[in-house]
């Protein structure tokens, strides 16, 4: 069964991979958004993050160590749909929850919750997402402890 949230965006950012990555990061994490992504010409699909830290209360066992990771992510004119599998990594379901919520906050924007059906805006998006993330440590095991080490950006664009 797929994970999925949807960000509705009431504003249009310039500029939008670095605003993102510096909301992320504001939240505790050490990120870097694919250089290349550009909202106009993404096509959809997985967009990669160069992960260097998690913070402390979602490492869950694992080590701060250079990653990739990131999620599926596909855009509309007004919202952004976001999808990972189950079965996935724990860090790839950490950032699409503060991704989407991320989003929501930076666009002024909604995160749709689409397993509960609510809807969550501003700081409420950011404690859902943290929510959604610790209801998913009881489930951890091996598979989701699993940390694909970060190569070079040319190995994912």
């Amino acid at each position: 069964m797929a994970f999925e949230l949807v960000t509705e965006m009431k504003t249009r950012l310039t500029e939008l991979r670095l605003r993102w990555q510096d909301e992320i990061n504001s939240h505790g994490f050490v990120v870097e958004i694919l250089p290349l992504f550009d909202r106009d010409t993404w096509r959809g699909g997985f967009l990669p993050f160069k992960l260097m830290a998690l913070p402390e209360k979602y490492l869950f066992g694992l080590t701060n160590s250079v990653q990739i990771s990131g999620f599926e992510v596909s855009f509309a004119s007004d919202s952004a749909h976001f999808r990972s599998a189950s079965g996935r990594p724990i860090a790839e379901l950490i950032l699409q929850c503060y991704g989407a919520a991320s989003l929501a906050v930076i666009c002024n924007g909604l995160y749709h919750d689409l397993q509960s059906g609510h809807s969550f805006e501003g700081a409420a998006a950011i404690k859902q997402a943290h929510s959604e993330i610790m209801a998913y440590q009881p489930y951890i095991d091996q598979h989701a402890r699993v940390q694909h080490p970060f190569t070079k950006w040319s190995d994912y664009s």
